[in-house]
């Protein structure tokens, strides 16, 4: 059994499930882990200390607001960066410094700066530690369905697409940006559409056409302080593939002759749900590192990969 310490209490380390029933979600690292039978969550580290108590209180261990104190008492394996991006070079490197975990599980984006994530992938690989980054959604099984259909040809390409986000590009765009490389491949060119605005003065929100190996995605920016917007539409050569709620829902319709009309080829009304568990996608990445390190395949996202991401994030950024 792996020792888990998790550094940041606030949504997705603690908060977003604490809640909810636990058995139809798992949004959080600290559920994700507390209820994995490979781990054993042994501490959780908060600037708040009233985040620390909370944590303490539900999960029976340790916490601390203080870092160093932390890495000390409890000698993780797996160390959980859920800080807000801004500081997780930092933590990342006092990590590495005052521990000597096997694997480090950093929230994305590793950083909003191309320097200090090729810096935090590095410094992973000289301590021969495993560094992944929690784009939890190509962890989970139906976007791995999806995939396997796309490299199969059950959906067949090119394919011609558009990506809701809101919250900011970096923030939650780049979920569905990493995501579509998963299952389009790389990011090939782009085109600014509209500059759009900042995201809390930090994070840009453009509307913006990408093409990927396997096909073209317009990525449009919707109004978070609206309403919170993550869904993709896929429209392939045989059939149209709806990835909606952020994923908890995805629907493939199937290219079908029109019952009515003879010459017409139309979508299949009923079309086929993918079963998804898009609402327990925490789960599915802590049971990809299980797998990991047990020497097995793993379907999560690496430090490279997530490198990568960021790279062309970058390049979009500073071409408004």
């Amino acid at each position: 059994m792996h020792n888990v310490l998790i550094i940041g209490l606030g949504q997705i380390g603690m908060g977003y499930d604490l809640e909810l029933d636990s058995e139809a979600f798992v949004l959080t690292h600290a559920r994700a882990f507390g209820t994995h039978s490979s781990f054993q969550l042994v501490g959780g580290v908060d600037l708040l200390q009233q985040r620390c108590e909370l944590f303490g209180k539900h999960y029976d261990c340790y916490s601390s607001t203080d870092l160093v104190a932390a890495l000390r008492q409890t000698a993780p394996d797996i160390v959980v960066i859920a800080s807000p991006t801004r500081q997780h070079g930092a933590v990342l490197r006092a990590v590495l410094e005052q521990s000597k975990p096997r694997l480090i599980l950093c929230e994305k984006p590793l950083s909003f700066e191309i320097e200090e994530a090729q810096s935090m992938v590095a410094a992973c690989k000289a301590h021969d530690c495993l560094l992944f980054v929690n784009y939890m959604r190509r962890s989970e099984p139906g976007a791995l369905e999806v995939k396997r259909r796309l490299l199969k040809g059950l959906i067949a390409t090119p394919i011609k697409g558009v990506a809701w986000y809101s919250k900011g590009l970096f923030n939650n765009g780049s979920h569905f940006f990493n995501l579509l490389e998963l299952w389009l491949g790389s990011m090939k060119e782009f085109k600014i559409i509209e500059s759009g605005r900042m995201w809390d003065g930090l994070d840009p929100e453009p509307d913006v056409q990408v093409i990927f190996e396997r096909g073209t995605v317009n990525f449009l920016a919707a109004r978070e302080e609206c309403f919170s917007h993550h869904e993709i539409e896929l429209v392939a050569q045989n059939g149209r593939l709806r990835y909606e709620q952020g994923g908890g829902k995805i629907v493939w319709q199937a290219a079908v002759a029109d019952p009515t009309v003879d010459g017409y080829t139309v979508l299949s009304s009923a079309g086929e749900t993918i079963q998804s568990e898009g609402f327990r996608s925490q789960w599915h990445v802590t049971n990809q590192l299980a797998a990991c390190l047990e020497g097995q395949h793993a379907d999560v996202c690496s430090g490279a990969a997530a490198l990568q991401t960021l790279e062309s994030l970058v390049a979009i950024r500073d071409k408004l």
